[in-house]
């Protein structure tokens, strides 16, 4: 089986990472899985990137991160793939996956936190969206329970490493309710090489195509470590 992490941070465009991009891949090798998806904060969470760059700018410097991983991946055997942390208000995520990296870039309208935008964007360009962490518990979040409209969700993420045990159960519980699948991330901001959620799939995912579709079908099973 090959296992890929799916929700990493690095700490040039993620403000709360502390592991540089050719540190992470190290570290995911180590931890024996075959590839990661690098998720940093986008523009209305906890970016490292001034705001106050040209859009164009401000996207190319998540394009530049996940270069700067993949060059180490193609040298150590890890595939690394892009992907988007971004923030919606109040402390509720999306997780964006099977996007290039030049996408965004194009709608610099997304200035403005618009989940149906976001969520049409991605999707008409092979993409899927998955909650990040529901449910979870901090200081900053106010409504803990208030889920967003699952319309423009394709999934949640229903095992993350950071969340209690409690609230990723309520996670994969609303997940059967909306009738949508889950995955499972370590939601990592530093050198880990243990313990590590993610999927594991039969075969390699290569690009961030192959992702999509493997998340679109369901073929892959979860790996993660909760009672």
């Amino acid at each position: 089986m090959y296992l890929y992490e799916m929700h990493q941070h690095s700490s040039g465009c993620s403000l709360c990472a502390v592991t540089k991009p050719t540190e992470v891949v190290r570290a995911i090798k180590e931890s024996g899985f075959s590839g990661v998806v690098i998720t940093n904060h986008f523009y209305h969470g906890n970016t490292a990137i001034y705001r106050s760059l040209e859009w164009d700018k401000f996207c190319d410097e998540y394009k530049k991160e996940y270069l700067l991983a993949k060059e180490e991946g193609d040298k150590v055997g890890v595939d690394v793939l892009y992907g988007l942390e971004e923030g919606l208000g109040d402390g509720k995520e999306v997780l964006i996956y099977g996007i290039s990296p030049d996408l965004i870039g194009k709608y610099p309208e997304l200035r403005e936190v618009n989940l149906p935008l976001l969520s049409k964007i991605v999707r008409e360009n092979g993409g899927v969206i998955f909650q990040a962490h529901p449910f979870r518990e901090r200081s900053y979040i106010s409504n803990v329970d208030v889920m967003l409209p699952p319309e423009y969700l394709d999934g949640y993420e229903g095992y993350n490493m950071g969340n209690k045990s409690q609230e990723n159960k309520k996670a994969v519980a609303l997940a059967k309710k909306n009738n949508l699948p889950v995955i499972a991330g370590s939601d990592c901001h530093t050198y880990l090489t243990e313990g590590r959620f993610g999927i594991a799939c039969s075969h390699r995912i290569t690009n961030e195509k192959e992702l999509a579709e493997v998340l679109k079908n369901g073929d892959y099973e979860l790996c993660y470590n909760e009672n």
